[in-house]
């Protein structure tokens, strides 16, 4: 097929389609002398409007007439699609080349294509539907001034005909705020629309900003700073709907270390002696919203360690220990407390008071001597100091008679506790009778 015969036909096919989507035959010009036209093509196709369903068929009949205006027999036809003046196959023509019979007619049946995927139509004459031109052109080398001629068939929507749709709005938002480091956050696309003439979004896709990617309505994900350096990222969501539409947007999201746990440890008791057992409890040490603790690790500053939220310790040297914790959280942040716990003796204390009684007799009451902690005094030994024997028992005073030693007398009290092993201590005190 020659340049000529293409830029010809394109040029006819512009002047039809400026005309709009009407469909008409070309008449044979009345014959009134000489004529410049050698042939006048006449195209119809019955019926003109069908379904595009993939099977509706139309019968595409060319009629070729001399300047004598008798159909021309054996005449060479070309058949061309054409939409939107654009050349391309949009259906199926039965055959591309015909020939005209002994009446100057030849025929082709034109075939509609399925429907739209996505159910998307223009406007034929105004209507719902496609436009598809049928062009015949003679391709006899003799017939090189002949203008081609076109037929318009419409293509009816099947069913429902979409109206035109609008893009979808993209929207997220990011739980929980601040984005830490370590913590899982949830990127949750709820918030977005499918668009004017859509009914849903069939696509969620998400880039993260650090090289990572997801999809999903809602997802989860977390930042880690040995994966992901800095602390700033844009975070896009791009949506697509069920008219294969597209939307995207972005975030910039900043991402911080998470916070450390907070708190504070106790113990009791307060004024522990030696041998006692010492409680420590850590449970007013609480993590940053939306963490746990994961692990409690003691430090007694006796080269004895513990763990767990509450723990126990007994020290068996008297002296002032730094005891510390280190909490540690599912985030990997810790925090450090230390607080000094001084351990006495835990000896009980001996305390004696001498009172004259009458001659050379005395009574001597230890009963504010006191026991370390929890313990209690056991036994009180009063040594009179004469060479008498000692009393010695529960009883936390005693008497004692001289005699016709009349005189200065010392007097020594030793308490010993209930604790195991048992604590001892003592006092002395002086007394002149009578």
């Amino acid at each position: 097929m020659s340049f000529t015969f293409l830029h010809r036909a394109a040029i006819a096919l512009a002047v039809l389609a400026a005309a709009g989507c009407t469909v008409k035959s070309t008449d044979a010009p009345p014959l009134s002398g000489p004529s410049g036209l050698a042939l006048t093509l006449n195209v119809n196709a019955i019926p003109d409007s069908i379904s595009q369903d993939g099977g509706s068929q139309s019968s595409v009949k060319v009629t070729a007439i001399g300047p004598d205006g008798k159909g021309i027999n054996a005449l060479p036809l070309r058949l061309d699609m054409f939409v939107n003046g654009v050349p391309q196959d949009y259906g199926a023509l039965s055959a591309r080349s015909v020939v005209t019979n002994g009446d100057g007619v030849a025929t082709a049946v034109y075939t509609a294509p399925p429907s739209p995927i996505n159910g998307l139509f223009g406007t034929c004459s105004g209507l719902p539907g496609n436009c598809v031109s049928i062009v015949a052109t003679a391709s006899a080398s003799n017939f090189t001034t002949a203008n081609p001629e076109q037929v318009v068939i419409r293509l009816v929507p099947v069913g429902v005909v979409l109206p035109p749709a609008s893009s979808p709005t993209a929207a997220f938002t990011i739980t929980p705020t601040p984005v830490n480091f370590n913590v899982p956050s949830i990127f949750d696309a709820s918030a977005s629309k499918p668009g004017n003439g859509a009914s849903a979004i069939t696509s969620y896709a998400w880039t993260f900003g650090d090289g990572s990617s997801g999809s999903g309505k809602t997802v989860s994900h977390t930042y880690t700073q040995s994966t992901s350096p800095g602390n700033a990222y844009n975070v896009t969501l791009t949506v697509t709907n069920d008219r294969g539409l597209t939307s995207s947007t972005t975030q910039a999201v900043s991402v911080d270390a998470s916070p450390s746990p907070t708190g504070d440890w106790v113990f009791s008791p307060t004024t522990p002696s030696v041998g006692d057992t010492v409680r420590f409890n850590a449970d007013a040490v609480k993590p940053a919203a939306g963490h746990q603790l994961v692990q409690f690790t003691w430090n007694f500053g006796d080269g004895g360690s513990g763990s767990g939220f509450q723990t126990e310790h007994a020290y068996t040297v008297a002296a002032v220990y730094n005891v510390v914790l280190s909490a540690l959280d599912d985030a990997g942040q810790k925090v450090t407390i230390t607080h000094a716990v001084p351990v006495a003796s835990g000896s009980p204390v001996a305390v004696l008071k001498l009172f004259k009684t009458g001659g050379n007799a005395i009574q001597a009451d230890a009963t504010a001597s006191t026991a370390a902690g929890s313990a209690s005094i056991a036994i009180f030994r009063f040594i009179w100091g004469d060479g008498s024997p000692d009393t010695v028992g529960g009883a936390s005073s005693a008497s004692h008679d001289y005699g016709l030693g009349a005189g200065a007398h010392t007097v020594t009290l030793i308490v010993t506790d209930n604790a195991s092993p048992p604590r001892t201590n003592s006092t002395v005190q002086t007394i002149t009778t009578p």
